[in-house]
């Protein structure tokens, strides 16, 4: 007889086998379904990994592909259902797995173009900013800018070869860097400015400058090094420091150094009534209290006091004082568009309208970015960039007036044209083009010689060419224009072949040749009438572009190349 211990012990084994052979069972359910879709997900995660290894690579920031990448870890970490219980059978869950994969992969080739379109957009307005940054220190006839000519040439060569997102991404942050760089040198000029004004103050007062002179020789060389932002920013701290520094020469010497801060405060003061009549109160009051201060001042400790004071004082007006500055010099630009463009028009007999023949000045124009530059500042450095640029659209804006009334014959140089050259630095450079817009004209100078002449037709009344100092940053022979308007827009064309293409601008802004045109000059950038060959149709100005009959363009695109200068006024 088999004892009941062995009984149960052979029932327990009975029961362990069989629910050991249901557990198989269920794995083996799990683990089952059509190989041929687990293999295709596997295939697609392969593929989506491999995408974003390739994006990486090319430069796609993490924080774009940060939520794919989720997306992946989650689906990772899902798992087959068990086939015997599960809602959802395991070829469903493989071929869900499989199409999510699929769909993550498509996004990330699809952010691939989304970002390179993006960057490169992006990197084109910053080499505008810099551009324009770069015009107005020009204009200054400082020499150290040159350094930053030669950066801009090279970010303009790279974004001619640039591919990927990384490439696009390089050439902003150093486009940007050296525009930063660009608007931190006029604070550093005035600095250096104002040391030599202090030096020249002890001078009269026979005080020995020996040192400070040749610490202002090496401020002149680090200004003229300079090519970083920290380089201007540590400079202007620098000068700052032996500015200061000069009121511990002597007690001679100190009271001069602080009536010259004090006139400086005295000159921001009357400045920002000028500006907007905006009560200065505060500010009068604290320029009479340091002058108090300043005259009963006795000790070296008294004067060193009163002089950190001043520069607290003529500190806290320069925000308010260059923010009213933008704002004036805006409301000036603008009234005089207004004035000008009322008084001097086009009337244009094919349409019975007339247009004011400064649009290109006004608010569907260069007017735009003045006030958006103004309206958008935020900081001090904002709003000195959106005075530069104020003051160069007025430069032009005055430019076109003189042209206007300049009898010289189109084909001859013109006194406009000599005075942006000199006042840019290119009198001598070996290609410019010069664009009067008020005479649909293109005058071409090598060596500050005139060469040729052409006429032209620039962008109508609702598309204007911008008015400014460019430069070529591409070239194109052939090409096709696409239109960047919907069809059925007003300014939407179909693809267009273009033999001789330049793009001076940022945004599609070409000097390109304009095959379907008969009739260039004076008054083709209005409604009109083309005589074309046998045919007589409507036409008008460009979308911004300046048009080139064939045969002109055909001679000026091998006569001239990359970074050629470009003035449109």
């Amino acid at each position: 007889m088999v004892p009941p211990s062995a009984t149960r012990r052979r029932v327990e084994r009975s029961l362990a086998l069989c629910l050991l052979l249901v557990l198989i069972t269920f794995s083996l359910s799990a683990c089952g379904g059509n190989p041929q879709l687990q293999q295709q997900a596997s295939q697609n995660k392969q593929a989506l990994d491999s995408s974003l290894a390739q994006a990486r690579s090319i430069g796609l920031p993490d924080s774009m592909l940060q939520p794919i990448v989720q997306q992946e870890q989650k689906l990772a970490g899902t798992h087959a259902p068990l086939g015997l219980l599960g809602d959802q059978s395991v070829d469903d869950y493989y071929r869900n797995l499989a199409l999510r994969y699929s769909q993550l992969n498509s996004q990330v080739i699809g952010l691939e173009t989304q970002a390179t379109q993006q960057f490169d957009f992006q990197a084109s307005q910053d080499l505008q900013n810099l551009s324009n940054a770069l015009a107005e220190r020009q204009g200054q006839n400082l020499s150290a800018v040159q350094t930053f000519a030669n950066q801009l040439t090279t970010y303009q060569q790279q974004l001619a070869k640039a591919q990927y997102p990384k490439d696009y991404l390089q050439i902003s942050a150093g486009a940007r860097s050296s525009t930063q760089a660009l608007h931190l040198m006029g604070p550093a000029y005035n600095q250096l400015t104002t040391f030599k004004k202090v030096i020249r103050q002890l001078q009269t007062s026979n005080i020995d400058v020996t040192a400070f002179k040749q610490e202002e020789q090496s401020d002149e060389q680090s200004f003229n090094n300079a090519t970083k932002p920290q380089d201007f920013l540590q400079l202007i701290d620098l000068i700052n420091t032996q500015i200061n520094e000069t009121t511990t020469v002597s007690t001679v010497a100190i009271p001069y150094v602080g009536q010259v801060k004090l006139n400086q405060f005295r000159a921001d003061i009357q400045l920002i009534k000028q500006y907007n009549g905006t009560d200065v109160s505060k500010y009068e009051q604290r320029l009479q209290a340091d002058q108090q201060a300043l005259d009963n001042a006795k000790t070296i400790s008294d004067f060193l006091h009163v002089s950190a004071q001043i520069d607290a004082d003529i500190a806290s007006i320069q925000f308010p004082l260059t923010q009213a500055q933008a704002n004036y010099l805006l409301q000036k630009f603008h009234q005089e568009v207004k004035n000008w463009g009322s008084s001097h028009q086009y009337h244009d007999k094919y349409n019975g309208q007339s247009y004011p023949l400064d649009y290109e000045y006004d608010v569907q124009g260069i007017g735009s970015d003045a006030d958006y530059a103004v309206q958008s500042a935020q900081t001090l450095d904002d709003y000195q960039s959106a005075i530069d640029l104020i003051n160069n659209d007025m430069l032009h804006l005055k430019m076109m007036e003189q042209d206007y009334s300049d009898k010289t014959p189109y084909n001859q140089p013109h006194q406009a044209d000599l005075t942006l050259m000199s006042h840019y630095g290119i009198t001598s450079a070996s290609e410019v083009f010069v664009v009067s817009l008020v005479e649909q004209t293109l005058r071409y100078y090598e060596n500050g010689k005139l060469v040729r002449t052409f006429l032209i037709t620039s962008g109508q009344y609702a598309k204007p060419s911008p008015p400014g100092y460019w430069q070529i940053f591409l070239r194109q022979s052939p090409t096709t224009f696409k239109s960047s308007e919907p069809k059925g827009s007003a300014f939407w064309y179909p693809d267009t072949k273009i033999n001789y293409a330049m793009e001076y601008h940022s945004g599609g802004y070409f000097f390109h040749d304009s095959w379907w045109r008969a009739n260039y000059g004076v008054g083709t950038n209005f409604p009109h009438y083309d005589t074309g060959g046998d045919e007589t149709f409507a036409g008008n100005g460009s979308h911004g572009c300046i048009n080139m009959a064939e045969n002109d363009i055909a001679w000026l695109y091998p006569n001239s190349t990359y970074n050629a200068k470009v003035i449109l006024y």
